[in-house]
């Protein structure tokens, strides 16, 4: 989940990196829907589907592009 704001022509995108910095199969950014709305929970999806659990227990990095955005937390949350 993100706490975001983003202005009107703004958007966010999250990319999930291995602990090396390679980009995760089906996490890359591109593969992220974008974020174009001011929440304080919102969840981030990828092709739709928010479902992270294949990578639990693995450490990954997080890689956010934001383009007329504010980050103010992120965290991960169950389903």
């Amino acid at each position: 989940e993100l706490n975001i704001e983003a202005a009107a022509m703004g958007e966010v995108r999250v990319e999930l990196q291995d602990q090396e910095g390679r980009t995760i199969n089906g996490f890359a950014a591109a593969d992220c829907d974008r974020i174009m709305c001011n929440d304080v929970a919102h969840r981030v999806h990828w092709h739709g589907s928010d479902d992270i659990d294949s990578l639990r227990g693995r450490p990954v990095r997080l890689q956010l592009t934001l383009r007329s955005a504010k980050l103010y937390a992120f965290q991960f949350v169950s389903s």
